[in-house]
């Protein structure tokens, strides 16, 4: 079985070189999850305003590898790489001979059998801790059954799929100190696997839950040594940094500032381009040191991603204010590139990017698909982040302050002259600067998220570091005046019936629309109906849930009209809200992604006209 391992790799190796020539491309296909290599494809040209064309690409499959050879009708093809049991998605694919080897991970329709076994199993012991995943061959993705996997303490073997799961026991809390919480133990993970060089990951975290890992083998090279964690160890404090108040005032009167403003609308890229050091898309390196291009969906990207920069044991509304800002300046490279192979690079030169992700990092990326921050119109704001933004070095702490502009001090956040205005930040004070102080504070979100007396949601946080919730006045100026974007849109609202009497329960319906690339699970349908001179008329008893899928879908909910509404005629508003606060219940701190009105859609009749002509009471004869 080894000797048949590195045949495999061998010809795979050898193949790649053969099978490219002028006027094809050369891809891999492999299982985003397993890292199983995706045999049977179709490569689908995309006709210019992103509609599929009845042209197939002519591919051409090498079996049991992964290695298709597309040939292209341009230099650049845009296509729609499809396979069953996998999630459609767009790229784009070059024949230029000066393109790095390109990688495109598709996300299964469903999770692997053991991994939703494990789901289950996890579901019943809330403070264990465990990682599971799969051992490959980097080159073919053939699974290595057999190896040894362990943290030290205790191991297991991966079966005949190439999986394993380890067992962390019941993992403990750290003591909390005052105003926030220490970060989890550390351990190191080993793989051994016969024929290969030892693999270890040093400094992963022992948490609660699952985290899940993809271990891809060279036979001629070890694997990374490290687990990057930006939050954590990002070298000289540099956060994720784009290229191109008073300190006095309290959590209590920033918490009232919060917009209910309707997010415009910005579809998010569906897929990102990602710079690795191997086929297998599991070494993370800076932009010089790329040797292959690795094509994901967005939403892959940003759960790979969120647990390498934001501490997973962190609370949810953290996470996910980091999810926005991950999956901000991610997609923003994607408007403007690194690099003619990728859109931006994997390791901390970048934003960390690796074949790790943790139970609650997914379910934060889960609660904000699609959600971006711009600034300009059609633009995804690259936003801007680093560990702890302070405004203050404190000589003794050790960390490394790489903010240009201090002058801010204590108890704000902020980098001047770079474009970041000074923000009063509560939880700031007396914490030393560790970053470049633009942007998110990454330990700033986590003591929001934990704050004694007035703890933030997501929202809050990220409009707070990103436009100062809106107050124009105050630090909203500069860089610091991006804003949350919708992947949803509303059309075709439709009454039924048209024209009732008061009292009466409509269907009122709407053709949503949504670009997320994942489903949003949290959406609230809201309703009004409006009329000159009447205002407003809602009904929140009927406001409905939604749980809406990618792609466009039919989705409707009642109306109760009141009793004693006056007749006329009304335009129906019909609205997306995300349950910000999980309450089921519609208010100003949800966050409402998509609207649409239509003029005179419904109307309530007058009472019967008379045969005389006149409404009233006949007269006596």
């Amino acid at each position: 079985m080894r000797r048949l391992v590195g045949v495999l790799a061998l010809l795979a190796a050898l193949l790649f070189a053969v099978m490219a020539s002028a006027g094809t491309a050369v891809v891999r296909l492999r299982d985003a999850v397993s890292g199983a290599p995706i045999n049977q494809a179709r490569f689908v040209a995309l006709a210019e305003r992103g509609d599929s064309s009845d042209q197939l690409l002519r591919a051409q499959a090498m079996p049991d590898t992964g290695l298709h050879r597309v040939t292209l009708v341009a230099d650049v093809e845009r296509c729609r790489v499809q396979a069953e049991g996998y999630r459609a998605l767009a790229v784009s694919l070059t024949s230029r001979a000066d393109a790095l080897p390109i990688t495109v991970l598709l996300e299964p329709e469903s999770l692997p059998a053991p991994f939703r076994e494990l789901a289950d199993a996890a579901g019943s012991h809330p403070t264990a801790g465990w990682v599971q995943g799969y051992v490959r061959d980097a080159a073919s993705g053939t699974p290595l059954i057999g190896a040894w996997v362990d943290d030290g303490h205790a191991g297991t073997r991966t079966d005949e799929r190439g999986y394993f799961a380890l067992p962390l026991g019941d993992i403990q809390s750290p003591p909390v100190w005052p105003g926030e919480r220490p970060l989890p133990r550390e351990f190191t993970l080993g793989v051994d696997a016969a024929g290969y060089p030892p693999w270890q990951r040093d400094s992963m975290l022992r948490l609660a839950g699952i985290q899940t890992l993809l271990v891809a083998l060279d036979r001629d090279k070890a694997g990374p040594q490290q687990a990057l964690l930006g939050a954590r160890d990002r070298i000289g404090g540099d956060g994720v940094m784009a290229d191109d108040g008073n300190a006095t005032r309290g959590p209590a009167e920033m918490a009232g500032k919060q917009k209910a403003s309707l997010a415009a609308t910005l579809a998010p890229p569906s897929s990102i381009r990602v710079g690795y050091a191997d086929a297998a898309c599991t070494m993370p390196c800076c932009t010089g040191s790329c040797t292959h291009s690795c094509v994901l969906p967005l939403e892959t990207y940003v759960r790979r991603g969120l647990d390498s920069e934001w501490i997973a044991s962190w609370n949810a509304q953290s996470l996910r204010a980091g999810s926005i800002a991950y999956r901000s300046y991610g997609a923003a490279r994607t408007q403007n590139p690194m690099n003619t192979s990728f859109d931006i690079c994997s390791s901390a030169c970048c934003q960390v990017n690796d074949a790790g992700t943790h139970a609650s990092t997914d379910a934060a990326v889960a609660r904000t698909p699609g959600l971006m921050l711009s600034r300009q119109a059609g633009q995804v704001f690259a936003a801007e982040y680093s560990a702890e933004n302070n405004a203050w070095d404190d000589p003794g702490d050790g960390l490394g302050c790489s903010n240009v502009d201090l002058s801010c001090g204590d108890g704000f956040v902020g980098s001047p002259s770079p474009g970041w205005p000074c923000l009063a930040d509560a939880v700031a004070v007396g914490r030393g600067c560790f970053g470049h102080g633009r942007g998110m504070s990454q330990w700033g979100s986590q003591r929001w998220a934990i704050h004694d007396t007035t703890p933030q949601n997501w929202r809050w946080i990220v409009d707070h570091y990103y436009n100062d919730n809106g107050d124009e006045s105050g630090a909203g100026s500069g860089l610091r005046t991006s804003e949350l974007t919708s992947p949803l849109s509303l059309s075709a609202i439709v009454a039924v019936p048209a024209q009732a009497s008061a009292g009466t329960l409509l269907s009122l319906s709407a053709l949503a629309a949504s670009t997320a690339g994942e489903t949003h699970q949290h959406l609230l349908i809201g309703a009004s109906l409006y009329a000159s001179g009447v205002g407003y008329i809602d009904d929140q008893a009927n406001d409905a849930s939604l749980v809406l899928d990618p792609g466009s879908h039919l989705v409707a909910r009642g109306f109760s009209v009141p009793p004693g509404t006056p007749p006329g005629s009304y335009d129906v508003l019909y609205a997306l809200w995300l349950d910000v606060d999980e309450d089921g219940v519609i208010s100003s701190i949800d966050l409402p992604l998509a609207m649409v009105s239509e003029p005179a859609a419904f109307s309530i009749p007058h009472a019967a006209l008379f045969a005389n002509g006149f409404e009233g009471v006949p007269r006596q004869q």
